[in-house]
């Protein structure tokens, strides 16, 4: 009988100890899975994590076996799913996201079906496997009664471990002399791993730091519960000084230059180019766009950074706004309370304009319905909500002037004794560029000499997408003539981003001319009106420098301060600064800490590394605050 009762707990206790060794093996196996994916140079986060899977198995085996089963599913397959999104995110846009960033998710689930293509059949057995593993572990929980020693021992090692991780980024931030991102100056956050661990502005270089379960505690705490505690108010305030001084180290004094006031009175087009990379424009696919950028004022190094957890919707606010999506986990949608005086639309309306917003898409998406009338314009006109039933007349990117009412609205004309300000969203070279798309199919039938003209089924569906675009801008300019209107309207263009949705990633480098990822993110900006004279810009200039270059161009003064600045401000040297804290000038490419890449010879010599780096940090801070103290209400203490 004792013989029975000896092996009975021997076995009990090899159970235990396979199910702890089990779960905690699991928890870790999540971390190796992103480590994979995501980042694979730094040891941190394993250190993190192996911390992390030894408190929750010690919680888990705290509670009585049913409700321990229930806790280890549902946090085991939680973190799965992070895991997943996270690394599948990472392989498209070569960014993470933040937990807020899911706000945006349900309108990026039309596109779902593209990402597929980016991921790889192992990338799909890893998935298998971790369900598997999560299943066992279920599976493996101890059926034994815990014993009361087996919880003070759980509840110790629980304690332990939280200790453990609350004295761990101290000892990791020890090694931060080392410079791990390269820049010289250790107090800078680019230099700093406890600077970018307590700013959180890059959710990869946090994660770098400390691994998925430390970087979710921290998301969670950060931009969700922080805001909730007294010191946040507090903090606004000093964050508000903060964003005086950048102003007032960095922007330029000049108000007035060559250009400025050449529009002044025009009517206004401002289009969104979706998905049109510049490598898509030229004499023969796009002659509409080519000619318009021949004639008029041609951008050739404008960069569009993707802030936030959105491209489009990125480019399009900062554009209107002059400021980025957050990078710190806020949602731009929490902003629309905020007073957007210094906006586009709303100086522009200041100025007798109307003002209104088109797209095909319904309203709610990227809840345009709300941000725009909060960022100034009148009204924004969704086809899908208002105009038509079926989604496939939209295919046809001229619907804009073969719709009577809405043509009418396009061209100013529920009040044609103002001058109107005009923005559009087109449609036609989004994603996906697959021979089965319903848009590829329209296009190819219009124009089926691009099906295999390249051998790439991307670029023939991307190149035909391109031309029904191009067709846009011609029946644009035909309908400004037939209007009297082409003489008294500008027409400005830009694109929200490179075509990220090719999956050969290796052909769209070739195809942009470029060896690094981060010059693919140059996009097309033009400028034309009738009687404009053509000029070339090749000042490396960024998204956020359109607004003030529009203002200044149409003679539109304003007090505000912009994170951009007017393209044609002898006094800007010129800049592209991505959320990673990576730059580019017109002289060098820095990125991941050191320079690599000079545009010409000699040019390294010519750049004040640290400088542009106090400047990148400051740049990001700055754009993320401009929303969270809503720097531009009313407030005579900000003048």
């Amino acid at each position: 009988m004792r013989h029975k009762l000896a092996d009975s707990l021997k076995q009990g206790r090899l159970r235990m100890l396979a199910s702890i060794v089990w779960m905690i093996a699991s928890f870790m196996g999540i971390e190796i899975f992103m480590r994979h994916y995501v980042c694979s140079e730094l040891i941190f986060p394993l250190f993190f994590s192996v911390v992390w899977s030894v408190l929750l198995t010690a919680l888990i085996l705290l509670l009585p076996r049913w409700l321990g089963r229930i806790l280890y599913g549902v946090v085991y397959f939680a973190f799965v799913v992070y895991a997943v999104a996270q690394s599948g995110y990472y392989l498209i846009f070569d960014k993470m996201m933040w937990l807020t960033d899911l706000g945006y998710a349900g309108d990026g689930a039309e596109f779902a079906s593209s990402v597929f293509g980016f991921l790889t059949k192992g990338f799909y057995i890893s998935i298998v496997l971790m369900l598997v593993i999560g299943i066992a572990g279920i599976l493996l929980m101890p059926r034994a009664k815990r014993r009361w020693f087996h919880r003070i021992g759980c509840a110790a090692v629980f304690v332990l471990c939280c200790i453990v991780l609350y004295l761990l980024p101290a000892k990791i931030f020890e090694v931060s002399d080392k410079d791990l991102w390269g820049a010289q100056q250790e107090w800078r956050r680019s230099s700093s791993l406890e600077g970018t661990y307590e700013t959180m502005y890059d959710a990869r270089k946090v994660y770098r730091i400390c691994g998925v379960y430390q970087i979710v505690e921290r998301d969670i705490y950060k931009h969700i519960i922080y805001k909730h505690l007294p010191g946040y108010q507090a903090e606004l305030a000093e964050q508000t000084e903060q964003i005086n001084e950048y102003f007032a180290q960095y922007n330029s004094t000049e108000t007035e230059n060559d250009m400025t006031g050449v529009l002044e009175g025009k009517n206004v087009i401002l289009i969104l180019l979706e998905s049109m990379d510049d490598w898509l424009i030229d004499e023969e696919t796009t002659p509409n766009i080519y000619a318009l950028m021949e004639d008029g004022l041609n951008f050739t190094n404008m960069y569009t950074p993707g802030y936030g957890g959105v491209r489009t919707f990125n480019t399009e606010f900062c554009v209107n706004t002059g400021i980025y999506l957050p990078t710190d986990g806020n949602l731009a949608f929490s902003y629309c309370n905020n007073e957007f005086h210094e906006s586009m639309p709303s100086l522009f309306r200041e100025a007798g304009y109307t003002a209104k917003s088109f797209h095909y898409n319904f309203s709610a998406f990227y809840n345009r319905n709300i941000m725009h009338p909060a960022i100034g314009f009148e009204e924004h006109i969704s086809f899908f909500d208002s105009y038509v039933q079926d989604d496939n007349v939209l295919l046809n990117e001229n619907y804009i002037f073969e719709n009577e009412e809405v043509c009418e609205k396009f061209f100013g004309g529920d009040d044609p004794d103002k001058p109107f300000f005009t923005f559009y969203i087109t449609r036609s070279a989004h994603m996906p560029y697959t021979y089965d798309d319903a848009l590829s199919i329209y296009a190819l039938e219009k124009y089926p000499e691009y099906k295999g003209m390249t051998g790439n089924e991307e670029i023939d569906c991307l190149k035909a997408k391109a031309r029904l675009v191009d067709d846009m801008f011609g029946e644009l300019l035909k309908q400004l003539e037939a209007n009297g209107q082409l003489e008294d309207t500008a027409i400005i263009a830009f694109t929200d981003h490179y075509a990220y949705g090719m999956t050969d990633k290796e052909t769209l480098l070739e195809e942009s001319g470029v060896d690094n990822d981060l010059l693919v993110e140059k996009t097309p900006f033009f400028i034309w009106a009738d009687d404009l004279e053509p000029q070339t810009v090749d000042k490396v200039i960024n998204t956020s420098d359109i607004l003030p270059t529009v203002l200044n161009l149409f003679g539109i003064g304003t007090e505000n301060s912009y994170l951009g600045h007017d393209a044609f401000d002898e006094s800007y040297h010129g800049y592209a600064i991505f959320p990673s804290g990576d730059w580019i000038t017109n002289e060098v490419l820095y990125r991941d800490g050191e320079i690599i890449k000079e545009f010409y010879d000699g040019a390294s010599a010519e750049v004040d590394v640290d400088a542009m780096n106090a400047l990148a940090e400051d740049y990001i801070d700055v754009s993320n605050l401009l929303l969270k103290c809503d720097y531009y209400a009313e407030d005579d203490e900000k003048d």
